[in-house]
């Protein structure tokens, strides 16, 4: 079984990338349905559908669940799985909402795609404009210049006629004349160079202020998208019941951890806990009920490590957490910190009352390790603690 499920996962990613890059070729909008569509129309999906369905039996729809985790929306993956242990739902029809779930998420990231690229497409135009508005008023403003140059040099050929006059012998009648003529024309050229300044000045104020408002709007987009890609990356990192790190930066964090500790040998330690009996809880008292217990579980989680330290949500009712720069004696008092917080809570309801307790796993990387090995060791120990009577911690 475990080689069907390898098999399945490997194939359901080259089927989805060989569906996209045919919509694309062919120009086909992208929707929810047009991809059923063309899932629908591959022999490869076709045949992967089929080696799903063989045997009949709902609860291999969670083997194909799992590594989907941290890439897929988590409220899709509830709903298949309460699907799954709802008798009165189908196989086929569990299969059908995980499909549409992997639909609706590609559908999802078709749309943020096309919004960023709209993005770059307005803020290019944007540019554009802007390059052609400076360089307009650059070409206004050196053409300005140099007719004030002009101007500069009339008054100054006018007042040098202006000065010839008055040391000339003439009569005063004719002197007169021509002082009069001279000043008349200095003080229009002069009137003349004041307007067209002024006016000047009011064109560059009018310039100045559509050049300030496109900036102001382009620096108002840049801190939208930054924003959204700030809330996109959160969403694409984070577990959307708990607020705690999904599956995918787990890897990613680990990856990063074993890493230093091959360079520095900084020690780190991986705890696994379990909330006990968590399946009976959501039989006896709903769903709603076990959620809230998921999130005091992961905030309580979040309050016992350092700022230094990760949180996962690992899957289901089971969390990873990655202690940096801690053996597993510190993992193990961290770890009994979270086990008593949980064990004193008392979930309160209209009618009854009741408390919950977890199990806990723990493994200090190792030289020979790797991250599987590791996360194994950790999830052995961990039911090492279930079968020991719960509410426990093994660390060896």
């Amino acid at each position: 079984m475990a080689d069907k499920s390898a098999y399945i996962a490997s194939q359901l990613g080259q089927i989805v990338t060989a569906v996209l890059k045919k919509m694309a070729t062919e120009k086909s909008k992208v929707s929810s349905s047009s991809i059923s569509n063309y899932l629908s129309e591959s022999n490869e999906f076709r045949n992967l559908v089929h080696t799903v369905m063989t045997g009949g039996d709902k609860s291999d729809v969670l083997k194909y669940v799992t590594p989907l985790r941290g890439f897929v929306s988590d409220q899709g993956l509830k709903t298949v799985e309460d699907m799954v242990f709802d008798p009165k739902r189908t196989h086929d029809e569990t299969m059908d909402a995980l499909l549409r779930t992997v639909s609706d998420h590609l559908l999802s990231l078709e749309k943020r795609q096309h919004k960023f690229s709209a993005f770059i497409d307005d803020v290019f135009s944007k540019f554009v404009n802007l390059q052609a508005d400076l360089t307009s008023s650059l070409g206004h403003n050196i053409e300005f210049v140099e007719k004030d140059l002009a101007m500069d040099k009339k008054l100054l050929n006018e007042a040098q006629d202006m000065h010839r006059i008055l040391k000339s012998e003439d009569s005063i009648e004719y002197l007169k004349s021509k002082m009069l003529d001279s000043f008349s024309s200095f003080v229009n050229t002069f009137d003349q160079k004041t307007t067209t300044k002024r006016d000047h000045l009011g064109t560059i104020a009018t310039e100045y202020s559509n050049v300030n408002n496109e900036l102001e709007q382009y620096k108002n987009q840049v801190n939208q998208l930054q924003s959204d890609l700030n809330r996109y990356k959160n969403e694409s990192i984070q577990d959307h019941m708990t607020g705690l790190y999904n599956r995918k930066y787990m890897d990613m964090k680990l990856t990063e951890e074993i890493e230093r500790f091959k360079r520095m040998g900084t020690p780190f330690s991986i705890v696994m806990a379990d909330i006990d009996k968590f399946k009976s809880i959501n039989d006896t008292y709903g769903h709603q009920v076990g959620d809230q217990v998921l999130k005091h579980m992961s905030q309580l989680i979040k309050e016992n490590i350092r700022r230094t330290d990760f949180a996962f949500r690992y899957g289901g009712e089971e969390f990873m957490i990655l202690l940096v720069n801690a053996d597993a004696r510190n993992a193990t008092h961290v770890s009994e910190m979270i086990r008593k917080k949980l064990e004193a809570t008392n979930f309160s309801l209209k009618d009854c009352s009741f408390n919950v307790t977890a199990s806990f796993g723990i493994a200090q990387f190792k030289p020979d390790d790797t991250a599987e090995s590791a996360i194994k060791l950790a999830d052995e120990r961990l039911y090492t603690a279930k079968q020991s009577g719960r509410n426990r911690i093994v660390s060896n």
